[in-house]
Protein backbone atom coordinates (compact mmCIF):
# COMPACT_ATOMS: atom_id res chain seq x y z
CA UNK A 1 0.00 0.00 0.00
CA UNK A 2 2.55 2.43 1.18
CA UNK A 3 4.36 1.78 -2.60
CA UNK A 4 1.40 2.09 -4.65
CA UNK A 5 1.87 6.04 -5.27
CA UNK A 6 5.43 5.84 -5.97
CA UNK A 7 4.79 2.77 -8.19
CA UNK A 8 1.80 4.72 -10.01
CA UNK A 9 3.55 7.97 -11.01
CA UNK A 10 6.29 5.86 -12.45
CA UNK A 11 4.18 3.17 -14.09
CA UNK A 12 2.21 6.21 -15.89
CA UNK A 13 5.45 7.91 -16.73
CA UNK A 14 7.32 4.51 -18.34
CA UNK A 15 4.03 3.28 -20.00
CA UNK A 16 2.78 7.14 -21.32
CA UNK A 17 6.67 7.38 -23.08
CA UNK A 18 6.51 4.13 -24.37
CA UNK A 19 3.35 4.70 -25.54
CA UNK A 20 4.62 7.95 -26.94
CA UNK A 21 7.74 6.35 -28.58
CA UNK A 22 6.21 2.76 -29.76
CA UNK A 23 2.60 4.75 -31.26
CA UNK A 24 5.02 7.30 -33.10
CA UNK A 25 7.11 4.61 -34.73
CA UNK A 26 4.07 2.68 -35.66
CA UNK A 27 1.89 4.97 -36.96
CA UNK A 28 5.36 6.15 -39.30
CA UNK A 29 6.16 2.49 -39.84
CA UNK A 30 2.84 1.20 -41.39
CA UNK A 31 2.42 4.47 -43.73
CA UNK A 32 5.45 3.23 -45.13
CA UNK A 33 5.29 -0.59 -44.40
CA UNK A 34 1.93 -1.91 -44.00
CA UNK A 35 2.87 -5.83 -44.22
CA UNK A 36 5.59 -5.61 -41.58
CA UNK A 37 6.19 -7.99 -39.25
CA UNK A 38 7.28 -5.54 -35.79
CA UNK A 39 3.98 -4.87 -35.13
CA UNK A 40 3.58 -7.99 -32.79
CA UNK A 41 7.19 -7.91 -31.22
CA UNK A 42 6.19 -4.12 -30.78
CA UNK A 43 2.96 -4.54 -28.68
CA UNK A 44 4.04 -7.33 -26.30
CA UNK A 45 7.09 -5.21 -25.30
CA UNK A 46 4.75 -2.49 -25.09
CA UNK A 47 2.34 -4.88 -22.63
CA UNK A 48 5.37 -6.63 -20.92
CA UNK A 49 6.70 -3.23 -19.84
CA UNK A 50 3.43 -2.59 -18.13
CA UNK A 51 3.30 -5.05 -16.33
CA UNK A 52 7.02 -4.80 -15.53
CA UNK A 53 6.60 -1.51 -13.97
CA UNK A 54 3.15 -1.88 -12.10
CA UNK A 55 4.44 -4.82 -10.12
CA UNK A 56 2.05 -7.69 -12.03
CA UNK A 57 2.79 -11.15 -12.26
CA UNK A 58 1.39 -13.50 -14.19
CA UNK A 59 0.37 -16.95 -13.79
CA UNK A 60 -0.85 -18.83 -17.15
CA UNK A 61 -2.60 -22.06 -17.96
CA UNK A 62 -3.55 -24.04 -20.98
CA UNK A 63 -0.71 -21.94 -23.38
CA UNK A 64 -0.85 -25.55 -24.72
CA UNK A 65 -4.31 -25.53 -26.09
CA UNK A 66 -3.69 -22.55 -28.28
CA UNK A 67 -2.21 -22.72 -32.05
CA UNK A 68 0.07 -19.97 -32.75
CA UNK A 69 -0.60 -19.89 -36.38
CA UNK A 70 -4.63 -20.08 -35.89
CA UNK A 71 -7.10 -16.88 -34.92
CA UNK A 72 -9.17 -16.84 -32.33
CA UNK A 73 -11.76 -14.91 -30.51
CA UNK A 74 -10.80 -14.79 -26.81
CA UNK A 75 -13.78 -13.62 -24.49
CA UNK A 76 -13.98 -14.44 -20.97
CA UNK A 77 -14.60 -12.35 -18.05
CA UNK A 78 -13.31 -8.49 -17.47
CA UNK A 79 -12.09 -6.96 -13.91
CA UNK A 80 -9.40 -4.26 -14.49
CA UNK A 81 -7.46 -2.41 -17.06
CA UNK A 82 -4.45 -4.79 -16.57
CA UNK A 83 -6.57 -7.16 -18.30
CA UNK A 84 -5.84 -6.16 -21.30
CA UNK A 85 -1.71 -5.95 -21.05
CA UNK A 86 -2.11 -9.60 -19.25
CA UNK A 87 -3.50 -10.79 -22.82
CA UNK A 88 -1.41 -9.29 -25.38
CA UNK A 89 1.82 -9.37 -23.14
CA UNK A 90 1.53 -13.54 -22.49
CA UNK A 91 -0.72 -14.77 -25.07
CA UNK A 92 1.29 -16.75 -27.80
CA UNK A 93 -0.57 -15.00 -31.01
CA UNK A 94 -1.27 -11.86 -31.81
CA UNK A 95 -4.64 -10.11 -30.44
CA UNK A 96 -6.51 -6.95 -30.90
CA UNK A 97 -9.53 -5.38 -28.88
CA UNK A 98 -12.48 -3.80 -28.97
CA UNK A 99 -11.93 -0.49 -28.00
CA UNK A 100 -14.30 2.52 -26.69
CA UNK A 101 -14.42 5.47 -29.75
CA UNK A 102 -12.81 7.68 -26.72
CA UNK A 103 -9.67 6.47 -26.80
CA UNK A 104 -9.35 7.03 -30.02
CA UNK A 105 -9.12 10.30 -30.19
CA UNK A 106 -6.26 10.48 -27.62
CA UNK A 107 -3.01 11.93 -29.53
CA UNK A 108 -0.65 9.25 -30.61
CA UNK A 109 -2.15 6.48 -29.03
CA UNK A 110 -5.63 6.71 -30.93
CA UNK A 111 -3.44 6.98 -34.28
CA UNK A 112 -1.65 3.80 -33.16
CA UNK A 113 -4.59 1.84 -32.34
CA UNK A 114 -5.73 2.36 -35.95
CA UNK A 115 -2.66 1.93 -37.52
CA UNK A 116 -2.26 -1.86 -35.91
CA UNK A 117 -6.30 -2.60 -36.48
CA UNK A 118 -7.78 -2.34 -33.23
CA UNK A 119 -11.97 -1.99 -33.78
CA UNK A 120 -13.21 0.96 -32.53
CA UNK A 121 -16.83 0.97 -31.02
CA UNK A 122 -19.63 3.43 -30.41
CA UNK A 123 -21.96 2.40 -27.88
CA UNK A 124 -24.30 5.32 -29.03
CA UNK A 125 -23.72 4.32 -32.52
CA UNK A 126 -26.47 3.17 -35.36
CA UNK A 127 -26.36 0.88 -38.07
CA UNK A 128 -24.39 2.61 -40.19
CA UNK A 129 -21.32 2.21 -37.48
CA UNK A 130 -22.20 -1.35 -37.16
CA UNK A 131 -21.34 -1.81 -40.40
CA UNK A 132 -18.18 -0.05 -39.87
CA UNK A 133 -17.41 -2.17 -36.98
CA UNK A 134 -17.89 -5.37 -38.98
CA UNK A 135 -15.59 -4.12 -41.56
CA UNK A 136 -12.73 -3.26 -39.16
CA UNK A 137 -13.73 -6.87 -37.75
CA UNK A 138 -13.24 -8.31 -41.40
CA UNK A 139 -9.39 -6.74 -41.75
CA UNK A 140 -8.56 -8.28 -38.76
CA UNK A 141 -9.32 -11.71 -39.44
CA UNK A 142 -7.99 -11.14 -43.31
CA UNK A 143 -4.50 -10.49 -41.55
CA UNK A 144 -4.64 -13.79 -39.50
CA UNK A 145 -4.92 -12.05 -36.34
CA UNK A 146 -6.74 -12.99 -33.17
CA UNK A 147 -9.59 -10.97 -31.31
CA UNK A 148 -10.43 -10.53 -27.63
CA UNK A 149 -14.02 -9.39 -27.19
CA UNK A 150 -15.39 -8.93 -23.47
CA UNK A 151 -19.29 -9.81 -23.80
CA UNK A 152 -19.82 -8.06 -20.29
CA UNK A 153 -19.37 -4.87 -21.97
CA UNK A 154 -17.61 -3.20 -19.46
CA UNK A 155 -15.15 -4.31 -16.49
CA UNK A 156 -17.15 -5.83 -13.51
CA UNK A 157 -16.86 -2.89 -10.57
CA UNK A 158 -17.22 -5.46 -7.82
CA UNK A 159 -15.38 -8.53 -9.57
CA UNK A 160 -18.46 -10.58 -10.12
CA UNK A 161 -19.24 -11.73 -13.68
CA UNK A 162 -21.97 -9.50 -15.22
CA UNK A 163 -24.30 -10.75 -18.03
CA UNK A 164 -22.81 -12.16 -21.22
CA UNK A 165 -24.06 -10.11 -24.81
CA UNK A 166 -24.62 -11.54 -27.63
CA UNK A 167 -22.25 -9.58 -29.75
CA UNK A 168 -18.40 -11.64 -29.40
CA UNK A 169 -20.56 -14.92 -30.08
CA UNK A 170 -22.38 -13.26 -33.64
CA UNK A 171 -18.75 -12.13 -34.76
CA UNK A 172 -17.54 -15.64 -33.79
CA UNK A 173 -19.99 -17.71 -35.58
CA UNK A 174 -20.19 -15.06 -38.95
CA UNK A 175 -16.47 -15.18 -39.34
CA UNK A 176 -16.41 -18.94 -38.39
CA UNK A 177 -13.44 -18.54 -35.71
CA UNK A 178 -13.32 -20.66 -32.97
CA UNK A 179 -13.71 -19.06 -29.63
CA UNK A 180 -11.55 -19.56 -26.57
CA UNK A 181 -13.20 -19.18 -23.25
CA UNK A 182 -10.72 -17.18 -20.96
CA UNK A 183 -11.11 -16.73 -16.69
CA UNK A 184 -8.91 -14.17 -15.35
CA UNK A 185 -8.75 -13.52 -11.77
CA UNK A 186 -6.63 -11.20 -9.22
CA UNK A 187 -6.31 -8.43 -11.94
CA UNK A 188 -9.21 -6.39 -9.47
CA UNK A 189 -6.76 -6.25 -6.95
CA UNK A 190 -4.02 -4.91 -9.32
CA UNK A 191 -5.89 -2.38 -10.46
CA UNK A 192 -9.00 -2.09 -9.50
CA UNK A 193 -11.82 -0.30 -11.41
CA UNK A 194 -11.77 3.37 -10.84
CA UNK A 195 -8.94 3.49 -8.56
CA UNK A 196 -6.10 5.46 -9.49
CA UNK A 197 -3.63 3.58 -7.81
CA UNK A 198 -2.21 0.59 -9.00
CA UNK A 199 -1.28 -1.89 -5.90
CA UNK A 200 0.69 -4.80 -8.19
CA UNK A 201 0.23 -8.46 -7.50
CA UNK A 202 -1.01 -11.83 -8.87
CA UNK A 203 -2.73 -12.42 -11.97
CA UNK A 204 -3.90 -15.95 -12.73
CA UNK A 205 -5.31 -16.33 -16.21
CA UNK A 206 -6.54 -19.13 -17.48
CA UNK A 207 -7.14 -20.82 -21.08
CA UNK A 208 -9.69 -23.18 -21.69
CA UNK A 209 -10.36 -26.06 -24.94
CA UNK A 210 -11.28 -23.51 -27.80
CA UNK A 211 -14.92 -23.96 -28.96
CA UNK A 212 -15.40 -24.76 -32.77
CA UNK A 213 -17.94 -22.61 -34.55
CA UNK A 214 -17.63 -23.26 -38.35
CA UNK A 215 -20.89 -25.62 -38.28
CA UNK A 216 -22.77 -22.58 -36.01
CA UNK A 217 -25.65 -21.07 -37.09
CA UNK A 218 -26.84 -17.48 -35.55
CA UNK A 219 -29.96 -19.57 -33.81
CA UNK A 220 -27.25 -21.39 -31.71
CA UNK A 221 -25.81 -18.11 -30.40
CA UNK A 222 -27.91 -18.35 -27.36
CA UNK A 223 -26.30 -22.15 -26.62
CA UNK A 224 -22.48 -20.50 -27.63
CA UNK A 225 -23.20 -18.08 -25.04
CA UNK A 226 -24.47 -19.80 -22.26
CA UNK A 227 -21.74 -22.85 -22.82
CA UNK A 228 -18.71 -20.29 -22.94
CA UNK A 229 -19.96 -18.77 -19.64
CA UNK A 230 -20.04 -21.36 -17.88
CA UNK A 231 -16.51 -22.58 -18.48
CA UNK A 232 -15.45 -19.68 -17.58
CA UNK A 233 -18.04 -19.21 -14.47
CA UNK A 234 -17.15 -22.45 -13.00
CA UNK A 235 -13.26 -22.05 -13.13
CA UNK A 236 -13.63 -18.45 -11.80
CA UNK A 237 -15.38 -19.60 -8.64
CA UNK A 238 -13.06 -22.38 -8.36
CA UNK A 239 -9.66 -19.84 -8.41
CA UNK A 240 -10.72 -16.51 -7.29
CA UNK A 241 -9.32 -14.90 -4.18
CA UNK A 242 -12.19 -13.17 -2.18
Amino acid sequence: MALSPIRTILAVLAVGMATLLLGSYLIVLLRFHPRTRQVTPIMRFWARLFLLVTGTRVEIEGLEKLDPAASYIFSGNHISNIDIPVMIGRLPVSVRFLAKAELFRVPVLGGAMRAIHMVETDREAGPMAHREINQQIGRVVAEGLSLVIYPEGTRSKDAEMMPFKKGAFRIAIDNAMPMVPVTISGSERVWKPAEKLIFGGSVRLVIHDPIPTADLAIADIPALRDRLRSVVEKTYEEIRVR
